[in-house]
């Protein structure tokens, strides 16, 4: 099976202009809500959720099940009156290293989830204006290999900033994407929450 990078349709502040192995990412956030943004902060109670029966995510209870932020997503939870936003991509580890090297992109130099976490933000940074991005942080979680990075970005005709939290998880034979936004002005309120939510990222 052939996998093909290349751009997808995107609307509203949607930060991933790309298409990459089997995945199309599409998310649409509504600021239609802006208005009912709520004025607490993060936390709370927390829930387990678990997809595919391949991985589990703890987060806070005032996320709730999406369905049309990603068509591809395995698992995709947003409270739209916070704008908090949360959707996972897994990825056939072997499928992708096999694909990259025949493309020419695999570096040899990184390891397999830092070639991840690279690709996925070069492709991603073809689609946003990146205003400001960390180091990534090499990170174990529960066992596995991940790279995390947080940055803040805008997307043409937007004006307001989006704060990320991107994390890139090697599981025994899937690669995760775990990608949480929020706007740019709520980022000191839900990075908490999001650092958790990628902390609590477990294989079944």
């Amino acid at each position: 099976m052939d996998y093909v990078p290349g751009n997808v349709y995107l609307e509203f502040y949607n930060p991933f202009n790309y298409k990459i192995m089997r995945k199309s990412i599409a998310f649409m956030s509504s600021f239609a809500f802006l208005f009912l943004l709520a004025s607490c902060d993060g936390g709370g109670t927390l829930k387990t959720e678990s997809a595919l029966g391949l991985y589990e995510v703890t987060m806070p209870d005032y996320m709730s099940k999406a369905t049309d932020l990603n068509v591809d997503a395995s698992m995709q939870f947003q409270n739209v009156f916070k704008e908090t936003y949360l959707a996972i991509i897994d990825e056939d580890k072997k499928d992708f290293v096999d694909a990259f090297r025949d493309l020419g992109e695999y570096d040899s130099s990184l390891s397999t989830i830092g070639n991840y976490r690279k690709i996925q933000i070069d492709y991603f940074s073809e689609g946003v204006n990146i205003l400001r991005m960390g180091e990534p942080k090499q990170l174990t979680i529960n066992g596995m290999a991940a790279e995390q990075i947080e940055f803040g970005g805008r997307v043409t005709d937007v004006d307001y900033d989006i704060y990320y939290i991107m994390t890139f998880i090697e599981g025994r034979e899937d690669l995760y994407m775990m990608m949480t936004w929020t706007l740019g002005d709520s980022a000191n309120k839900y990075k908490t929450d999001f650092l958790a939510m990628a902390k609590s990222f477990n294989e079944i």
